[in-house]
């Protein structure tokens, strides 16, 4: 399962988190099942465009609280050695508390 490995303040801020505990959180306890069925539903659209952009949903910060966001992208990563996949990267548009 894939792991957080940066966030910039507003991702901390998002998720409830510091940048060290960040490592802990796996996508699994942040998105809900609609939210994983979205990524799963684009991720080879992912993996051959390079990005998705994912619906409106709810997330889960570490605190519980749940997260609104209007939508998300994400994209792939490279590695500049090999140009393979380093990591995957997130935006979420317009996030709030609920």
């Amino acid at each position: 399962m894939p792991v957080f490995i940066f966030a910039n303040q507003a991702g901390l801020d998002m998720l409830e988190t510091t940048l060290v505990a960040l490592q802990d959180i796996t996508l699994d306890k942040i998105f809900d099942e609609s939210g994983r069925r979205a990524l799963f539903a684009d991720f080879a659209k992912l993996m051959q465009q390079g990005f998705a952009y994912l619906p409106a949903g709810i997330c889960m910060s570490t605190m519980g609280r749940h997260v609104s966001y209007d939508q998300a992208i994400a994209w792939k990563v490279l590695a500049e050695e090999d140009n393979s996949v380093h990591c995957l990267a997130f935006s979420f548009i317009n996030w709030s508390f609920v």
